[in-house]
């Protein structure tokens, strides 16, 4: 009797391990079910290539694909990413990185010191530097060196003030590999882009969507999702629509429609975020190597007839200021001139301007002529799809036929206007800047130097309203060299002085950065680098039940925060918009603190804890069951 009902308890022991076996795979399936997270951004695709890349949404992703030597939280500080840490030789004018060791690209080939070499050596001196060095590094840097595998040197020629922006943020490293196989200047890299960042490419659907997948092998630990998808829009409107609707996760590349944030901020499963520290600068430019544009009179006309402070209303709702005619905004803290401020509209002094040279109406039709007789009608240009751009146009244009200046607005793709305005086919243009928050030399330069500026018909990327002042190349160049801070800074400002006088462009606005995201689907975003933002969805992970999981713990990613230097950096402690923050004048060889940041990430491999609660239980009962059975035949 007693060896039956040890049989009978056997069986019924077995009998719940195979219903345990059954049980088990269907879950396992369920938690090894991909985890995808999705953000939809506006605009669309020039190429992955950092080298020659412009579009806003292209950089989006070329940001997650690549990474830099150093990165800059929202902190404002310098601090390592590829390179564990840097170091200066003040009397030798070099920069020395250590790199991490063991970094990978995502073909599973090691990242080293000859790939950084390889990298910046392709822009200041190979035979591509004329199209690739479009920053003129080449006039500061002699050489990059490798001295490992995890050693770089970077020597300079002389002091050069924004070399850390440079070659630590702005430049990402390439794979030496792929890259010395291709001609860099018209490499799209759209068919299997390889770099080194958090996700690495799976699939590119034009117009549609870019497909990513985490990085097992990232030196900051795998991401905690599985795929991230960026889908890829023609409105902002659009994105909203499908931010409502739960069929994206976040936004990124735009700002929340003004007239959207009270509906967003009521949904309970949408999170609204408001940085008032950073922003978007909204501008209209002339094509200065066409008449009128070229006579200054004739700007500043047009300059006057604009109503940013109405704009700033009726437009963006109070989501925006209006914006200083210097180019440089008060958001830009220690850089910005305080004397420089903006025209308020006044028609009848436009018109009185006009008058002054000459530009009348001949014939009575409300147009005005110039002096040869030719009507003073041109076209704006816009971005479609884009309500703020459209909407400013129509309102622009309104105001210039009040005056007597006729104005069509057309309105395109951003990829058009981009064409359009690159290569001079165009009156006047409406764009938008961000990154108001990067090294001064950055925002500057670029766009206003003469060397960026190409006769029509060959494709500017920055300047391409044609802006040519010898003055100011003069001293957009001794900013470059200049390494005391003070001194700089009133460079800075004379130089804003002179863009306000001249009008090479009507600075219109700078938006701020109002942003959404969801909370039903994932948890641990990270609102202070921005939701959508690289730092933020390296941690952003599924919201869900406990899980039954083996954790992994990455070498822990340790971050040197700047705040002083010797000879080549400046830091100086300042409040933007009520935001302590550090200014880092050039690069630096000291540090007076560190966080340490530990990187996790989980692996799921098994089953949910209320899954596997339910089927202990499960098993528990039918075993009572059949031994409260076979006790009471026995």
């Amino acid at each position: 009797m007693i060896k039956d009902r040890i049989k009978i308890i056997g069986m019924s022991v077995i009998l719940a391990v195979m219903l345990l076996s059954l049980i088990s795979p269907s879950i396992a399936h369920a938690q090894q079910k991909e985890t995808v997270l999705k953000v939809g951004i506006p605009g669309e695709i020039d190429n992955f290539n950092p080298l020659i890349g412009l579009f806003g949404a292209a950089g989006y992703i070329r940001g997650l694909l690549f990474d830099t030597l150093l990165i800059m939280p929202s902190n404002r500080s310098y601090c390592p990413w590829l390179a564990q840490s840097w170091t200066v030789n003040e009397k030798n004018l070099t920069i020395t990185f250590k790199l991490r060791p063991n970094l990978k690209w995502h073909d599973g080939q090691p990242l080293t010191a000859k790939d950084v070499e390889f990298t910046f050596n392709l822009i200041i001196n190979s035979k591509y530097t004329p199209k690739l060095d479009r920053w003129n590094l080449h006039n500061y840097i002699a050489y990059v060196k490798a001295i490992d595998n995890r050693t770089v040197v970077f020597k300079l020629k002389e002091p050069f003030a924004p070399i850390l922006w440079y070659i630590g943020l702005l430049i990402p490293v390439l794979p030496e590999h792929i890259w010395s196989k291709v001609d860099p200047t018209t490499f799209k890299n759209t068919e299997h882009p390889i770099g080194s960042g958090p996700f690495k490419f799976v699939k590119y659907t034009p117009g549609v969507s870019v497909e990513l997948e985490a990085f097992d092998d990232y030196f900051a630990g795998r991401p905690k999702i599985d795929k991230l998808i960026i889908g890829l829009y023609k409105s902002t409107d659009s994105v909203l629509l499908d931010l409502q609707a739960g069929a994206i996760d976040a936004i990124a590349g735009m700002t929340v429609a003004p007239e959207l944030v009270p509906t967003l901020l009521k949904d309970p499963h949408i999170r609204v975020v408001i940085r008032p520290d950073l922003g978007y600068i909204r501008f209209m430019g002339f094509n200065l190597d066409k008449y009128p544009f070229n006579v200054r009179e004739f700007r500043e006309a047009v300059a006057y007839a604009i109503d940013k402070d109405y704009i700033v209303k009726t437009v963006m709702l109070g989501y925006a200021d209006p914006a200083a005619d210097g180019w440089v905004q008060p958001i830009q803290g220690i850089w910005y001139n305080k004397a420089i401020g903006y025209r308020k509209q006044n028609l009848t002094k436009a018109m009185q301007i006009l008058d002054s040279i000459g530009f009348i109406d001949r014939d009575g039709d409300g147009i005005r002529e110039t002096p040869n007789g030719t009507k003073l009608e041109f076209t704006l240009l816009t971005l479609a799809g884009r309500t703020e751009f459209e909407r400013t146009a129509e309102i622009i244009a309104n105001w210039l036929n009040q005056i007597g200046i006729k104005v069509k607005v057309e309105a395109y793709s951003l990829g058009t206007v981009d064409h359009k305005e690159g290569v001079g086919d165009f009156d006047m243009g409406l764009m938008g800047v961000g990154g108001l928050t990067a090294e001064i030399d950055y925002y500057l330069y670029p766009r206003f130097h003469s060397s960026g500026a190409p006769p029509i018909g060959k494709y500017a990327p920055r300047n391409w309203f044609r802006y040519r002042n010898p003055e100011v190349d003069k001293l957009l160049e001794e900013q470059r060299t200049e390494l005391n801070l003070t001194k700089r800074i009133q460079i800075v400002y004379k130089i804003q002085e002179i863009i306000a006088h001249d009008i090479p462009v009507v600075t219109l606005y700078v938006k701020r950065y109002v942003t959404a995201y969801r909370t039903d689907r994932f948890v641990n975003w990270n609102e202070k680098e921005g939701p959508a933002s690289k730092l933020s969805l390296l941690q952003v992970k599924p919201r869900g039940p406990a899980t039954v999981t083996t954790t992994k713990t990455a070498t822990s990613v340790t971050t040197s925060v700047v705040t002083t230097s010797k000879v080549y950096t400046t830091v100086v402690k300042t409040t933007i918009s009520g935001t302590p923050t550090t200014v880092v004048k050039t690069m630096t060889s000291a540090t007076t603190y560190t966080t340490t940041v530990p990187v996790t990430y989980t692996k799921k491999t098994g089953i949910s804890t209320a899954a596997a609660i339910g089927i202990a239980i499960i098993i528990a009962i039918i075993a009572a069951a059949i031994a409260y059975w076979a006790a009471k035949r026995g």
